[in-house]
């Protein structure tokens, strides 16, 4: 059985995503997935320096009912992991409102549990380096820019589209080859995978990932700052070609007959249309 959790901090500007499988069977394997759900995704906020106030939504009503002390627990299992959450919001003292919401408006979760690939999770400290960005070839705001984000548990969209070369580098000219070659294997080895093919468009994908990660930027950064400029061109492409073409105004002078019928009539003393006559 899977389970699923979303923790979104800083006013929706990040979230924390996380999934895994209940391997140990239990009396009430969907009451306990969702208890475990909900203990690990707090684990998840505590670790990423959660400050609260933290609103728990979830679809379970037994579960939110019993967290705000409505319902009452019946089962052992459901109790110790219940007393385990309540030990982590004393622990860290953190201020805590449980609301139960539909299925409908959980589909984040509810999509997570039932993914079969683990969701990988990179804090800072976790983070893989292929050079320090103090020794990099990155200088002022730039520099700044990737230290900021790799101390960042969930750089922000507005952090990657920021982030670019504004001149070139001693890296900018680089070709694939010697970027390998200062890579190294395994990052070499990691955005072939993430960028696979031979095609032009490919290798330069796998040569800017090589770049930003030696200028510093941390190994998963890289990677996802590729992918975000790949998705905002695209998006860029998509918007151009659906904006409507300007209207172009032009003037019908009309045929040469109705030219020289305009002629005849100027200066006469009446004129003759469908609906009235006048003199």
């Amino acid at each position: 059985m899977g389970l699923g959790w979303v923790v979104t901090l800083q006013n929706n500007s990040f979230s924390i995503l996380g999934n895994d499988r209940l391997e140990k069977q239990t009396s009430n394997n969907a009451l306990f997935a969702e208890y475990l759900a909900l203990k690990k995704g707090m684990l998840e906020y505590v670790k990423a320096d959660g400050q609260g106030p933290l609103t728990v939504m979830g679809d379970s009503q037994t579960v939110i009912y019993q967290m705000r002390g409505i319902y009452p627990i019946m089962d052992d299992e459901i109790w110790h992991i219940h007393r385990d959450i309540t030990n982590i919001i004393r622990e860290y003292e953190l201020d805590i409102h449980f609301r139960w919401v539909p299925r409908m408006q959980n589909k984040q979760a509810d999509r997570l549990s039932k993914t079969k690939h683990k969701v990988r999770i990179e804090y800072p400290n976790d983070r893989e380096f292929l050079i320090d960005v103090r020794n990099s070839p990155a200088i002022g705001k730039l520099r700044k820019k990737i230290a900021v984000m790799n101390a960042t548990p969930f750089p922000t969209t507005a952090m990657y589209k920021r982030l670019h070369v504004s001149s070139k580098d001693v890296l900018s000219d680089k070709d694939l080859f010697e970027l390998r070659e200062m890579a190294g294997k395994r990052a070499t080895n990691m955005v072939i995978e993430t960028f696979p093919g031979k095609r032009d468009k490919n290798k330069y994908y796998q040569a800017q990932a090589l770049r930003w990660m030696l200028r510093g930027l941390a190994v998963d950064l890289a990677i996802k700052k590729v992918k975000f400029d790949i998705r905002n061109k695209k998006n860029g492409n998509q918007n151009n070609s659906t904006k409507k073409p300007e209207a172009v105004k032009t003037k019908n002078k009309g045929s040469q007959s109705q030219k020289k019928a305009r002629n005849l009539c100027r200066g006469a003393k009446y004129y003759l249309n469908r609906q009235t006559f006048a003199f």
